[in-house]
C-alpha cells in the first residue's frame, strides 16, 4: 500500500492547504521570471543600442537554463528532497535575479544571458518540487479547481508582472524588473524552507535516518494515524539504458519521434510569439510601454484559453481537439502579424492567437506520458520535452536575426505561425497510428497530467 494512495479521498486539512498554496505561488513566481525580458526588452534594446540577434540571445538564456535544470538539476531532488530541491531552485532564480541588474553599456548584454541562463536553471528545476507536491497533497474534490489555476498559473505570473512592474520600467529602468524578482525569490526561498512540508512519497522511502518521525509528524497534521514503521518501498528501479530503449523503438520509437518533431516545431512558435510579440509592437510605435500591455494581452488570452482546451478535453479525445487549437493558432498568429503593430488592434489579435496557442503546452503534457509505460514515463516525457527546449531556445535568436535581416511583422509571424501546422499535423498522425494499433494508449487526461507530466524523477509515478 502506497503512503498517498489514501490522501486524495479525504478532507484536506491546513496542511495540505498550506502546500497547495506554497506550490501555486512559486509557480506564479515562475510565470514572472520567464515573461521579465519580454517587457522589459524595449527597455534593454533602448539602453544598449544591441541588435535583436543579441537581444534575443538574452531571451534564449532563461530557455538555455530550463532545458539544464529540468533534466540535470532537476532529478537531484530525488536524493535531497522535495523540499530542499525548492530551497535550491529559489535560492538559484534569486542569484540570477541579483546578476541582471550589474549590466552595463561597458559590459555589454553578458552579464544579463548569465543572469537568464542561471534564473532559468532555477525555474526548470523547480518543477520537481511542484508537480509532486501537488499531486500528493490535493484532495479529490479540489483537484480539479487546483490543477486549472496549477495551469493558468504561469500565464498568471506573467500577467501581474506586465500590469504592476512593466509600467513602472520607463522611469525606474529595466533593472528595476530585476530587483524586484531578486527579493520575491529571495522570499520565496524563505518561504519555502519554513512553510512547504516535505514529500511524502519520498519520505516513505526512508532516505534519511529520521525520515519516519519526520512523516509521522506530516501525517499527524494531516489527521492520519502513525506509522509503527515505513512501507515497503514500491520503487522499481528501472535502468535507464532499458527505459531509453523502450522509447526509442519499435512503434513506440514512432511515437516518440512524432512528439519531438511537433513538440520543437510548436515551442519554436510558441516562444517566437511570447518574445517578439510585444517588442516588435513597441518597436513599430516607439512606445517601450506599450510591451507590458501586449504581455497582458498573451496572458489573458492563453489563461482563457488553457481553461476552454481543458473543458473541452475532459469531454473530447484530446488528440482530435489539440489539431484544431494548433491550425486555429496558426491562422491566428499569422493575423496577428499582418494586421500590424498599430493600437488597439495588435492586443486584440495577439489576445485571439494567445488563446489558440497556450492551449498546445496543455496538450502536449496531457499526450506525451500516456504514449509510454509506466517504468519508462520518466524518460520518455523528459526526452520529448527537453529536445523540445532547443526550438524554444532558437525561437527568440533566429526570430532577431529575422528581424534585423529587414523581415517585417507580416512575413514574420507568419513565417513563424506555420511551425503549429507541422505540430498539429505530428498530432494527428498519432492519433491515426494509434488507431490502427493492437494496443492504443489510454486516452489522455488533462486533469491529471498538469501535474505530474512535468516532473522527470522516479517519485512522480510512485505516488
Amino acid at each position: 500500500m502506497r503512503i498517498t494512495d489514501h490522501i486524495p479521498q479525504e478532507k484536506m486539512s491546513g496542511l495540505q492547504i498550506r502546500a497547495i498554496v506554497i506550490a501555486i505561488t512559486l509557480v506564479v513566481l515562475d510565470g514572472y521570471d520567464v515573461s521579465l525580458t519580454s517587457f522589459s526588452a524595449p527597455y534593454i534594446e533602448e539602453g544598449f543600442g544591441v541588435s535583436k540577434a543579441e537581444l534575443g540571445l538574452v531571451m534564449s538564456g532563461a530557455l538555455i537554463g530550463m532545458l539544464v535544470g529540468s533534466i540535470i538539476v532537476a532529478p537531484l531532488a530525488d536524493r535531497i528532497g522535495r523540499r530542499r530541491m525548492g530551497v535550491v531552485s529559489t535560492t538559484t532564480i534569486a542569484v540570477g535575479m541579483f546578476i541582471g541588474p550589474f549590466a552595463t553599456q561597458e559590459t555589454g548584454t553578458w552579464p544579463l544571458v548569465v543572469s537568464r541562463i542561471v534564473t532559468g536553471v532555477g525555474v526548470g528545476s523547480l518543477v520537481a518540487v511542484v508537480g509532486v507536491i501537488l499531486a500528493e497533497y490535493t484532495g479529490k474534490r479540489v483537484y480539479a479547481l487546483v490543477m486549472a489555476v496549477y495551469a493558468a498559473a504561469i500565464n498568471i505570473g506573467g500577467l501581474l508582472g506586465s500590469m504592476i512592474v512593466g509600467p513602472m520600467l520607463g522611469e525606474r529602468g529595466w533593472q528595476f524588473g530585476w530587483w524586484i524578482g531578486f527579493v520575491l525569490s529571495a522570499i520565496a526561498a524563505v518561504a519555502t524552507w519554513a512553510l512547504l512540508p516535505e514529500s511524502l512519497a519520498w519520505l516513505s522511502e526512508g532516505r534519511r535516518a529520521d525520515s519516519l518521525q519526520r512523516l509521522n509528524v506530516l501525517l499527524a497534521k494531516m489527521r492520519r494515524p502513525a506509522l509503527e514503521a515505513l512501507p515497503e518501498s514500491d520503487s522499481k528501479g528501472v535502468k535507464a539504458k532499458g527505459s531509453l530503449r523502450t522509447v526509442f523503438t519499435g512503434r513506440t520509437g514512432l511515437y516518440t519521434l512524432l512528439m519531438i518533431v511537433g513538440y520543437v516545431a510548436y515551442m519554436l512558435s510558441f516562444y517566437f510569439m511570447t518574445n517578439w510579440a510585444p517588442s516588435s509592437v513597441a518597436s513599430a510605435n516607439h512606445n517601450p510601454v506599450l510591451a507590458p500591455q501586449l504581455v497582458s494581452a498573451f496572458s489573458i488570452g492563453g489563461i482563457l484559453g488553457n481553461v476552454l482546451f481543458g473543458f473541452l478535453g475532459n469531454k473530447l479525445n484530446v488528440r482530435l481537439l489539440a489539431p484544431v487549437f494548433l491550425i486555429l493558432a496558426t491562422a491566428a498568429l499569422a493575423l496577428f502579424g499582418i494586421a500590424g503593430p498599430g493600437m488597439p488592434t495588435a492586443w486584440w489579435t495577439l489576445f485571439v492567437a494567445s488563446f489558440f496557442v497556450c492551449s498546445g503546452t496543455a496538450a502536449f503534457y496531457a499526450i506525451v506520458p500516456g504514449l509510454y509505460p509506466t517504468l519508462a514515463r520518466s524518460t520518455g516525457f523528459g526526452v520529448v520535452i527537453g529536445v523540445g527546449r532547443f526550438g524554444g531556445i532558437a525561437a527568440p535568436i533566429v526570430g532577431g536575426a529575422a528581424f534585423d535581416a529587414g523581415m517585417g511583422m507580416g512575413t514574420a509571424f507568419t513565417l513563424f505561425a506555420l511551425p503549429m501546422l507541422v505540430a498539429g499535423l505530428c498530432v494527428l498522425t498519432l492519433h491515426l497510428v494509434q488507431r490502427r494499433s493492437d494496443a492504443p494508449s489510454p486516452r489522455p487526461v488533462l486533469a491529471g497530467t498538469s501535474a505530474q507530466a512535468p516532473s522527470t524523477t522516479s517519485d512522480t509515478h510512485t505516488l
